[in-house]
């Protein structure tokens, strides 16, 4: 099982490949919420999905620095985005179905998951993802987020 660090702006925390995965998806569909969205963030969307699905092992990342830069309304954008993702998992909270889960398609694999997939671990990259863009991490930190 590979692992990646998520960073944003010279902070980061690793979590497992899967994490990551499921959680920028999730991301890219509250994305495709939005009637046309600025091109910056349709851009975002793509390369989450990517990012998700590509079977990236040990390299999957957020492209946060690329897309969302320093700019405060992307930054806000992003973290209404990541909250939205958070309530999503906790309404499915113990577990994503294993059948759900695996339509999503990610790691690059048509079925990732052999057993319905646990929340925790996705709300914890969540919490983690939402701290780093509120800038709650000092730069230069990395730690991992379970």
């Amino acid at each position: 099982m590979g692992s990646s660090n998520m960073d944003y702006r010279g902070s980061g925390f690793w979590v497992h490949d899967y994490q990551a995965e499921v959680w920028l998806y999730l991301l890219a569909q509250e994305v495709k919420t939005i009637p046309e969205p600025p091109a910056w963030l349709a851009g975002a969307r793509t390369d989450w999905e990517i990012q998700a699905t590509a079977g990236f092992m040990g390299c999957v990342s957020s492209c946060m620095d690329k897309h969302l830069g320093t700019e405060p309304d992307r930054v806000a954008l992003a973290l209404d985005l990541s909250e939205r993702v958070q309530r999503r998992l906790l309404a499915w909270s113990p577990a994503i179905p294993k059948d759900l889960a695996n339509s999503f398609g990610t790691g690059g694999e048509q079925e990732s998951f052999n057993a319905d997939l646990p929340t925790g671990p996705l709300l914890a990259c969540g919490r983690a993802f939402i701290s780093l863009l509120r800038g709650e991490f000092p730069s230069g930190y990395d730690r991992w987020a379970h």
